[in-house]
């Protein structure tokens, strides 16, 4: 019974954050312009800011990408490598808004105010450009905590999530040997050191058939040492039961340099490009 209560909660205080009031001009929740960037918007949080990236133009609307990232990083960060600077740049080419979010902190794993924290920015972010209403969650690392969950739960609609090397087994860092890594999780998550996680946070084990729905592209290296791909990557798309999720397998370490190279890069754009095309044809 408190896990369903918890679970309930959570639900509640997601879809509440989901639909805050639209700052108003001029406020200091306000969007703001980002000095030497090109159409980027600064959305202003307490619990870190998160940056829009407009294509040109929109013919007639454009989808949106949410962007989580990997742990001890920030959205503001993120900009400045140009690895992601790339490769958001070839989203925005394409005709993708992108969302870099903060996930509410750089070591949230997933948890609760990630999640709402995506949602707000999200809100916020579709206000601001001619949005064609499906968006498509991208997670890296610890950020396939919160673009799983987001989609999962559902807090908003998703229409696809791409993971690179990413975390989707949060029951995998809280039972392993990372002492640092597990403090983070009893942190964000609120937890004891002994708690066993509450229902609904990992979502390997995430229940109910519904959420296997949501295509997905996997990306990953069985090289990985930091994430193992076997119980993270290939666990999750194993759950999928989409005919058009994918499992990309990459070589090299954790976030190597070629991860984000031309293999990955083209392959997302064709996941997403095949999913809009898709979108577009049921509008």
């Amino acid at each position: 019974m408190k896990r369903v209560a918890l679970s309930l909660l959570f639900l509640s205080s997601v879809t509440l954050a989901a639909a805050p009031p639209t700052p108003r001009l001029g406020s200091p929740d306000a969007p703001q312009p980002v000095a030497g960037i090109a159409r980027a918007l600064r959305f202003p949080h307490p619990l870190g800011d998160a940056f829009l990236l407009r294509p040109i133009k929109c013919a007639p609307a454009c989808p949106l990408v949410v962007v989580s990232h990997s742990r001890g990083l920030t959205a503001e960060e993120s900009l400045t490598r140009p690895h992601l600077r790339s490769l958001f740049t070839r989203l925005t080419g394409a005709g993708y808004a992108v969302l870099v979010s903060n996930d509410a902190g750089a070591t949230t794993w997933g948890a609760p105010q990630a999640i709402t924290y995506n949602a707000d920015m999200r809100h916020r972010a579709i206000r601001t450009f001619a949005f064609n209403g499906r968006t498509y969650n991208f997670g890296y690392s610890m950020g396939g905590l919160p673009a799983l969950l987001a989609a999962y739960m559902p807090v908003y609609p998703v229409s696809g999530v791409v993971l690179l090397d990413a975390q989707v087994s949060l029951l995998d860092v809280w039972k392993g040997v990372n002492p640092k890594f597990r403090e983070d999780v009893r942190v964000a998550h609120g937890l004891s050191t002994r708690a066993a996680l509450p229902a609904n946070r990992d979502p390997v084990t995430f229940a109910g058939s519904a959420v296997a729905r949501v295509p997905l592209l996997v990306a990953g290296s069985p090289e990985d040492q930091a994430v193992p791909f076997k119980r993270n990557g290939e666990a999750i798309f194993k759950r999928a039961t989409s005919s058009e999720s994918r499992l990309l397998r990459l070589p090299g370490p954790h976030l190597g340099g070629s991860h984000f190279g031309a293999t990955f890069v083209n392959g997302m754009l064709a996941f997403l490009n095949r999913l809009e095309r898709q979108g577009g044809a049921k509008s």
